[in-house]
């Protein structure tokens, strides 16, 4: 059985690369993918308000493991990357139309680190 956390997940990606395809239809494309940085950022707050992580990460010694560290790398540049695409987007909302090219290079890295992002969580993931 699939935990409902890679569940969800799952979900918001099919949904990011739902809108990050249909960047021309603006009223979907903007709040999937505000919705999608919402889900970034609650979802640590959810895990960690509902997994034993002292138990996991110190008792069974998993904070010295390379893929832990990979992942919180991975985060890192994913909230990085989120801002860098909110201030473009900013930019493009304001008629500086010079920004979409780096927002769609923004957007293709995000694919990626996002991706990445699920695929080691779902590796790490620990159902309880």
């Amino acid at each position: 059985m699939i935990p409902i956390t890679i569940s969800a997940a799952l979900i918001s990606y099919a949904v990011m690369l739902a809108a990050y395809f249909l960047h021309r239809l603006r009223w979907l494309h903007v709040p999937a993918m505000l919705a999608i940085i919402v889900f970034d950022v609650a979802m640590p707050f959810y895990l960690y308000l509902h997994r034993n992580w002292w138990k996991r990460l110190i008792e069974q010694g998993d904070i010295a493991s390379f893929l832990v560290w990979m992942h919180v790398a991975l985060l890192i540049i994913m909230f990085v990357l989120d801002g860098a695409q909110v201030i473009t987007a900013r930019k493009i909302f304001k008629g500086d139309h010079t920004a979409r090219g780096d927002h769609r290079t923004q957007g293709k890295a995000l694919l990626v680190v996002r991706g990445l992002v699920v695929v080691t969580g779902a590796i790490l993931a620990n159902p309880e």
